[in-house]
């Protein structure tokens, strides 16, 4: 079950936005914020999986909130609602999930919304040894792991790194569908790349991870095999 939050100062648009997304999934839970300064006041003491953000606000409009989110190092998933294409090349600063143009389409906002929570479907959780101590980790948290000698990084998705005393492909083993080679000393989580070239693959997070050439086939058809059904 997911919690959503509406930021957005036009209550017909609230409105609407909201019996879309219980129309989407009755279970979500949906809270509402007439302001920025609301939502930034109430956030994180609230939980919130996931922001609706209208741009055009008062005060303080929706790129600031997100900007001032990102300055915390808060990596909150953002869809912004706006009524100006033109603010759509400032998303890539603030590493915003969707743009949605008003008025907003239910069919475009529910894909949205299917390809986010096939993201972030729950996981199997897995045992690291680190040091002296065993590590609980969820899968799905897992950006990438990397591969130092014999032992291993586990970048999270928080920015939590955590040194494995156990070899890269041992690791790989623990995890299960959702992941894949794309270096002899990287893996990566499918369901948190951005893009893919024929050198690198981008992260959610702006990170890049290099590709090896031999393995490109291989990564970019899993990729889109990750994403098949929400095509259909």
């Amino acid at each position: 079950m997911l919690t959503i939050a509406i930021c957005d100062d036009d209550n017909s648009q609230m409105k609407a936005l909201k019996k879309m997304l219980t129309e989407w999934n009755s279970c979500t839970m949906i809270s509402e914020y007439n302001s920025a300064e609301q939502f930034l006041f109430n956030y994180p003491d609230v939980s919130c999986d996931l922001l609706l953000l209208d741009i055009e606000m008062g005060d303080m409009n929706g790129m600031e909130l997100a900007k001032e989110l990102r300055a915390r190092g808060d990596m909150l998933p953002i869809i912004f609602i706006t009524g100006f294409s033109e603010y759509i090349g400032d998303g890539y600063d603030v590493e915003a999930l969707h743009y949605l143009v008003k008025p907003v389409d239910k069919k475009k906002l529910f894909q949205v919304l299917d390809r986010y929570a096939c993201r972030h479907k729950p996981g199997n959780r897995i045992i690291l040894p680190s040091g002296d101590e065993s590590v609980l980790v969820a899968s799905d948290d897992i950006v990438y792991l990397e591969a130092f000698g014999k032992k291993t990084q586990v970048t999270l998705n928080d920015g939590k790194e955590i040194i494995c005393t156990c070899g890269l492909s041992e690791v790989f083993g623990k995890l299960g569908q959702g992941f894949v080679s794309c270096h002899r000393s990287y893996v990566v989580n499918i369901g948190l790349i951005r893009s893919i070239s024929r050198g690198e693959i981008t992260m959610d997070s702006g990170k890049k991870i290099p590709l090896s050439r031999r393995l490109y086939d291989s990564v970019n058809r899993a990729f889109i095999d990750y994403y098949k059904e929400d095509w259909k």
